[in-house]
């Protein structure tokens, strides 16, 4: 049985990047000593919205 969790969280703006680390790490630790189970806490993945690296090629955005 798997007993881990997984956690997303998202940033609105005017939260320091700086800041964003720290913060995942100790809500991962708080939510692990709550939960009694293995907990990961992950940062929401940001789209990209370059139309030109969308139009690119596996090799071409290798070779950048």
């Amino acid at each position: 049985m798997d007993t881990r969790h997984y956690i997303t969280l998202s940033f609105a703006k005017g939260f320091e990047v700086i800041d964003r680390g720290p913060f995942l790490l100790e809500v991962e630790r708080l939510a692990r000593r709550m939960l009694g189970v293995r907990a990961e806490v992950f940062m929401e993945r940001m789209g990209d919205d370059s139309k030109l690296r969308a139009m690119m090629t596996t090799e071409e955005r290798a070779a950048l």
